[in-house]
């Protein structure tokens, strides 16, 4: 299972009444750690692990601690710090040398689940959701927005100024709907694409007008399958997708698809073509487009040159182009970002302290 956390609520919404519920929160980081601020799981007094807050180091425990708050019906608030030998982070043998600070609420009909079926109907929606969670009360509230895939983007600490009922410390994090993959082709060599998409957790659409029942047979069941052209895809359709190949195997249905996609309303979508630069240069020349009258880029060849020409190599490539253009990363290696990162903290001579955990985020255990 995916842990986007549009599949950790699937699977749980049907689970929520069968078992108390616990939905645990990373709410403060220090250093180096496997999940930022604003990450979130669902335990449960039935054993249940719906998602991660670190790489698997603290899960144990924070089911311990979760059993905790349902049988008190109590919150908590627990400090794991990888450089305190007196922590419980350094007897789990946590390895990443950083602390985060988790804060556990109790979910239940008692307080609407803390909003988490709402967040749901918004993601199954292909829309996205600040999510905002009060630190010091068990309560929840949600606001619809447009989705934005960045790179990186976490939750933060806010003061929630109210008027009538006073200022709440919350975390504010916003919770983007799954990325949309559609397909424009139905050969074989696209099959281990969609198998790669849908365990990253992505939806995955395919539409060929060429497409037949034994064709889609070749391909995974969790791929929305479609008899369509680009020409003949909804707007509502079109407007919901992140990322786009086009792979026909036939000049003239990908010159047509790429002027369709030219014509309609997108969401700056990646778009990937199949073939060599001269391929693409022949496609925009059936399309009777050039690059200066493309609305939106079109990568061709498409991909990342990681080496390799299997179509499981292919892509692997395909989708790390993909994934960095929906996430707005470069692609560079990290270790290239690491070495740009020392270079600029070597130059940073203003000497602030990093910040550090108070005593009393220190909950005990």
């Amino acid at each position: 299972m995916s842990n986007h956390f549009y599949h950790l609520l699937a699977t749980w919404l049907p689970l929520k009444d069968e078992a108390n519920w616990v939905l645990g929160a990373v709410i403060h980081t220090r250093g180096s750690v496997y999940r930022k601020t604003g990450a979130l799981m669902l335990l449960s007094d039935a054993g249940h692990q719906l998602g991660l807050l670190s790489g698997g180091c603290i899960e144990s425990d924070l089911l311990l601690q979760a059993r905790k708050v349902i049988a008190l019906s109590k919150s908590r608030r627990i400090v794991y710090d990888a450089a305190d030998d007196s922590n419980i982070a350094w007897r789990l043998g946590i390895g990443c040398g950083g602390a985060a600070e988790v804060l556990l609420h109790p979910c239940s009909v008692h307080n609407e689940f803390l909003q988490l079926p709402a967040v749901l109907t918004c993601l199954q929606q292909q829309q996205a959701c600040h999510f905002k969670l009060q630190i010091d009360a068990a309560q929840a509230s949600l606001t619809p927005c447009a989705r934005v895939f960045s790179q990186r983007q976490h939750g933060s600490l806010q003061l929630d100024v109210d008027a009538s009922s006073g200022d709440k410390k919350i975390l504010s994090t916003l919770i983007n709907p799954l990325p949309h993959l559609l397909i424009l082709g139905s050969g074989v060599d696209v099959i281990p694409l969609c198998q790669l998409a849908l365990v990253l957790g992505w939806r995955v659409t395919l539409a060929d007008q060429r497409l037949n029942s034994a064709k889609r047979d070749n391909f995974p069941a969790g791929v929305t399958a479609l008899n369509f052209s680009a020409a003949e895809l909804p707007n509502d359709l079109l407007q919901q997708i992140d990322g786009v190949v086009i792979a026909h195997h036939n000049l003239r249905l990908d010159a047509a698809a790429v002027a369709a996609l030219q014509t309609r309303e997108l969401t700056s979508p990646y778009i990937g073509l199949l073939g060599p630069a001269k391929r693409k240069a022949d496609v925009l020349a059936a399309a009777g487009l050039s690059e200066a009258q493309l609305r939106y880029d079109v990568a061709g060849p498409m991909g990342l040159a990681l080496g390799g020409d299997l179509p499981e190599s292919i892509a692997l490539s395909v989708l790390a182009e993909c994934h960095a253009k929906i996430f707005g990363s470069s692609a560079v290696p990290l270790s290239a970002v690491a070495l740009s990162e020392a270079a600029v903290q070597s130059c940073d001579t203003t000497g602030a302290d990093a910040p550090h955990f108070s005593t009393s985020m220190r909950a005990s255990l």
